[in-house]
Parts: C-alpha cells; sequence; structure tokens
C-alpha cells in the first residue's frame, strides 16, 4: 500500500507516550473468553484481539436487536435495510457479511444459501454475552471466518432455586415487545424458558414486522465433571419487503422461520483433559410473496420459498500435558441441503479435522499455532494454518501478533442463483482464500486508562463479491484484493462514576487490480460513548457514531454519503427488582443510509420496565 496505514500508525503509538500521564484507579480488561481457541481461557492470556460483551452491557445498552448491541464496536460494519426486522448482518475488516462467521453456543449459524446470519432473529434476553474474535478464524472453524468470528454464549438456567423475568416496552412507530423467562434448577437438572412477541408498524409504507420467538434449554449434571445439554427454539416472523425507495413494493411480504435443536456432552476426568461432543440441526424457511408487480423485473401472485438444512456433528478434546503445554484436536461432520423454487435442490458435505497447540514460554510469551483440513464434496479440500503469539510484559503491556490462512466456498445462491433480470448466479466462481497478517499492542500505563492498536493487512485471491453491473447483480472472483486498516480503542476511567470508551478504525479495501474500492467499505468509522454508572442502580449512556463515505457499485460512480448518528439510553434498577428504562436513537433525526436507496429511521423511542422475581 502507498501510504496512510504507516502514517497513521506511527502517531497512534506515540500518543501511547503522552497517555501514559493519566492517573488512575480501575478499568475492566480481563474477562473469559472460549471462541479464540475453542477452550476457556482468560482473555489477558488471549493471543487474538477480542471484545466481549457481557450480560450487564447487554441489559444497560438498551438495544432492541444483535444489530444495535455490535454497531458500536468500531470495527464491526453492520449492513442495515432499515427498521425493525429488515435485514441486519455484520462486516469485519473489509469483509463481506458472509465472510463473518457467527455461532451461537458453538453452532454456526450462517445460512449455506446465502452464506450471511440475519442478527435480527436473535433475541437478546436469552443472550450471556457475546465475543467478537478480530480477524480470521478457518484453522478453527474453516468456511466463513476471514474477517472475524461472533460468538454468541446463552444464558444458562439458575445456579439454584428459580427466577422469573418479564420484560415490556413500547416505542416510536407502534412498536411493542414483551418477553418472559423462566428458570429453575432442581439437584443436577436445570431448565430456562424464554419467549417473546414484538410488532411494529413500520417507519415507512409496507415495513410491518410481528415476530415470535421460544427457546428451552436443558442442563443436566451427573457431578462437576460430567455433563449433558440440550438446547432447542424457533423464530417466526412476518413482515413487509417494501424494496428501494426508487423501485417501491406497496405489498409485498416477507415470512421467516427458523428452528434449531443443539445436543452436547462435556466430560472433564481431570483438571488437564477435556472432552465434547455435539450434534445440531438448523432450518430456515424463507418464504416471499410478490403479490403486486413493483418493477419490471416482478411478477405478480409469485411466491418464492428457500429451505435450507444443515447437520452437524463436533467432537473434540483437549489435554494439557504439561504447565507450558496444551493439544487441542478435533472432528466436524457438516451436511449442508438446499430446497429453492428459484435454485432447485443442491446439496454438499464437508469433512474436517483440526489441530491446536498452545505453548507457554517462561510465563511472559505464550504461543498458539495449528492448523484444520476441510474436505469438501463439490470442491475438494482445503488446509489452512495459523500461528499468534501474546508477548506480556506484565499488566500494562501486551503485544500479539498472527498470521492466518483463511478461505470461503461458494454459496448456494452464488452459484446457482437463476437470471431474473436483476440478478444471476456465477457456477464458475472459486472459493476465496486469504492470508492476514496482524500486529498490535495493548497498553494500561495506570489503570484509569487502557489504549489498543491494531495494524492488520489480507491479502486475497479470487474474492467473491456481490456488485451491480448494469442492472444486474452477480457474484464475480475479483483477481485480487488487499485490505489493510488500523484499528484503534481507548477506555478511559474519568471518574469513579463516568468512562469513556473511544475507538476508531482507517480501512483500505481495494480491488488490487482496478485499485477501485471495495462496496460498503468505509474508510473511516469512529465511535464514542460517555458512561455514568451509580452503585444504586442509576445508569447512563450518550454515544456518538461517524461512519465515512462508501460506495454502491465496483466501479465507485455511485456514492453512499457519510453520516453520524447520536444516541441516549438511561435505566434505574430498584431495589424491588424492577428497572426501568428509556431509550433514544437518532437524537439528532438525521436522514441517512446504510444501504444505498434504504432509508434509516429517524428519531425513534423506546421505554418500558423489566421485573426479576
Amino acid at each position: 500500500m502507498k501510504a496512510p496505514i504507516g502514517k497513521l500508525f506511527l502517531p497512534a503509538a506515540l500518543a501511547l507516550a503522552v497517555w501514559s500521564s493519566v492517573s488512575a484507579q480501575d478499568v475492566e480488561l480481563d474477562r473469559i473468553v472460549i471462541t479464540a481457541s475453542r477452550v476457556e481461557e482468560d482473555s489477558s492470556g488471549v493471543a487474538r484481539n477480542v471484545d466481549v460483551v457481557t450480560r450487564r452491557d447487554i441489559e444497560r445498552s438498551q438495544a432492541q436487536d444483535l444489530s444495535g448491541l455490535l454497531t458500536d464496536f468500531t470495527s464491526v460494519n453492520v449492513s442495515d435495510y432499515g427498521g425493525l426486522g429488515a435485514s441486519k448482518t455484520v462486516r469485519m475488516r473489509g469483509s463481506t457479511s458472509s465472510q463473518v462467521l457467527v455461532l451461537v453456543d458453538g453452532r454456526p449459524i450462517n445460512s449455506p444459501r446465502d452464506g450471511q446470519a440475519d442478527l435480527s432473529a436473535i433475541p437478546l434476553d436469552n443472550i450471556e454475552r457475546v465475543e467478537i474474535v478480530h480477524g480470521p478464524g478457518s484453522s478453527l472453524y474453516g468456511s466463513g471466518p476471514m474477517g472475524g468470528t461472533v460468538n454468541i454464549i446463552t444464558r444458562n438456567p439458575p445456579g439454584e432455586k428459580q427466577k422469573t423475568e418479564l420484560y415490556s416496552s413500547f416505542g416510536t412507530f407502534r412498536t411493542y415487545t414483551e418477553r418472559l423467562s423462566h428458570g429453575a434448577r432442581v439437584s443436577g437438572f436445570g431448565y430456562l424458558v424464554t419467549s417473546g412477541y414484538q410488532s411494529s408498524a413500520g417507519f415507512r409504507a409496507n415495513t410491518k414486522l410481528e415476530a415470535k420467538d421460544a427457546n428451552t434449554k436443558l442442563t443436566y449434571k451427573f457431578n462437576d465433571s460430567n455433563d449433558i445439554t440440550l438446547n432447542s427454539g424457533f423464530y417466526r416472523s412476518r413482515l413487509g419487503s417494501p424494496g428501494s425507495i426508487v423501485s417501491p413494493d406497496f405489498d409485498d411480504t416477507q415470512k421467516n422461520t427458523k428452528k434449531f435443536i443443539d445436543a452436547s456432552w462435556g466430560f472433564r476426568p481431570d483438571d488437564a483433559t477435556a472432552a465434547s461432543i455435539k450434534a445440531y440441526q438448523n432450518y430456515d424457511r424463507l418464504e416471499f410473496d410478490e403479490n403486486t408487480a413493483g418493477s419490471i423485473f416482478d411478477v405478480a401472485g409469485k411466491k418464492d420459498v428457500h429451505i435450507t438444512v444443515v447437520r452437524g456433528y463436533d467432537a473434540q478434546f483437549s489435554r494439557r500435558f504439561s504447565e507450558s503445554y496444551q493439544g487441542i484436536c478435533g472432528f466436524n461432520y457438516v451436511g449442508n441441503f438446499n430446497d429453492s423454487t428459484s435454485s432447485a435442490k443442491h446439496h454438499y458435505t464437508v469433512r474436517a479435522g483440526y489441530l491446536e497447540n498452545k505453548i507457554d514460554l517462561f510465563g511472559s510469551l505464550k504461543l498458539n499455532f495449528g492448523a484444520r483440513l476441510d474436505d469438501y464434496s463439490n470442491l475438494g479440500a482445503e488446509i489452512n494454518p495459523s500461528f499468534n503469539f501474546l508477548y506480556s510484559a506484565g499488566d500494562a503491556l501486551k503485544l500479539r501478533g498472527s498470521i492466518s490462512r483463511s478461505f470461503r466456498a461458494p454459496t448456494f445462491n452464488d452459484l446457482y442463483w437463476p437470471d431474473e433480470g436483476w440478478a444471476k448466479g456465477n457456477p464458475l466462481l472459486k472459493p476465496e482464500k486469504g492470508v492476514t497478517k496482524e500486529i498490535g499492542v495493548q497498553v494500561a500505563p495506570h489503570k484509569r486508562f487502557g489504549f489498543g492498536l491494531t495494524y492488520y493487512r489480507s491479502d486475497y485471491d479470487n474474492l467473491i463479491n456481490w456488485a451491480e453491473e448494469a442492472g444486474v447483480w452477480q457474484p464475480m472472483n475479483v483477481n485480487s484484493a488487499v485490505i489493510d486498516g488500523i484499528e484503534l480503542e481507548n477506555k478511559i476511567k474519568i471518574a469513579d462514576r463516568w468512562s469513556l470508551d473511544t475507538g476508531y478504525t482507517y480501512l483500505n479495501a481495494k480491488d488490487a487490480d482496478t485499485h477501485k474500492y471495495l462496496i460498503y467499505q468505509p474508510r473511516h468509522k469512529a465511535d464514542c460513548s460517555l458512561k455514568y454508572r451509580d452503585p444504586r442502580g442509576l445508569a447512563c449512556e450518550l454515544k456518538g457514531q461517524f461512519t465515512g463515505t462508501r460506495f454502491h457499485d465496483a466501479a465507485n460512480t455511485i456514492e453512499v454519503k457519510r453520516f453520524y448518528t447520536v444516541g441516549f439510553n438511561v435505566s434505574k434498577k430498584c431495589k424491588s427488582g424492577i428497572t426501568y428504562f428509556a431509550a433514544v436513537d437518532n437524537l439528532l433525526a438525521k436522514k441517512y443510509n446504510v444501504i444505498q436507496d434504504y432509508p434509516m429511521p429517524g428519531f425513534s423511542f423506546t421505554g418500558g420496565l423489566k421485573a426479576e422475581f
């Protein structure tokens, strides 16, 4: 790359010396995570760049869905088609949404139809924490995690006795949300049941939403080292599909049905050894009803139905052979099935095995290296190694680095979408492949201040990108692409009750041959959050976000304007167990688009209460 990264990296590094004069109390930096290496470890010892959202963070955010929670992270770029229930997917580090793997308790939920995971269908009250891993994860998870991995950890039954939660909220656009959660534990048996209903009139014509969901989690502990878990649930929604403002559809509708079942067994015969087995099934049905022809490509009365089924089996074994060495190995089998009125019936299977090595040298240097082999029935074999290191000079300085290979297999839509005039698939597509290198530093010169800076570069071959050319969307293998950038974050505890979090990402994502920017990749994104936390239960947050200019087309002729938003939320938890809350999004009522011709809501308000007993 010709210039700006090095010029940005040096001043940011020099800022460390300036900030080291800040004086102090406490910034929370260490939390437990599991995604980065598939085993539990403290975040202070993770050799990957990982952000963690806790249950308390989720409750205080007052976000209406998972996308509203993730968009606050500067490294995350949410593709939002506008309004509650509309498609919301996540991009990271210049990736497309199908290049970010989303897991729920280790179960991948990206659809093999389009490679995406719709964040709007995941209820927040069922989440215990969210782990956001920056950069490739193919050496552990196979196809998909080129830009990053989002692992959602669901809540467990109560540790003892029983607990019930009731949640009710209302907001602008006649939006109502009702949720119920109840769990209990009797001896070794525990259960947790959650259910919810949501409706909204929508902020523009034909954006009405009605959705309901239910989830059940059953656990049984034979003893402290032997337990089983059964997790299942469904989500159903019916919403209007208004299309873009330049070609609106005023009565088309979309119905979504998602079901899953997940059974797992964990066994720890001793402190150094752990084994686990998981079996799961995802069912996804998307129905689109074209009631009236809204454009020249529409056919009145047409109904498209797309069904995908994914069945997977995982087995993993880990053992700490000494104080300085731990080995992890696992085996996966996944069957992907597609039945679509558009792209017909197709299926393929994947068999995979992986090995991860964790070495601790001298207590200050940790090395992780390993590889994964994926054997596709329709594409052949792919091998993806990775190497990561973490050097710690006490608690005040940590240096991380990694080099990893990654890949993503084409989806059913990529390969087989029919030529309907506005879009068509490409059966000649090859798998995407990439190599990512990164180096980062985390500094806490004083307890009141934490600073993180990461530089990364990804070199991709055969990058698959859906882009619009002459009015037709089609996936193409970009010959090569270079993506590099900087992630910068600061956490400052101003006073005992006040804290300030800021973040900035510089992203340079280009086609290496045409030197054009990849679509929907902002060069600049910045976030700022001022928080107040009162030990008596009062919590407030004022936050702002800036997203720079993006391009809608591969030729960079259609520009999506930059925008900034401001939001505010407040909550008060009383001794009675009742929490009152209110939140305002787009406080300044800005008009903006995340996706071209799909406007975002203006000023919106949500208020309500939550009761725990």
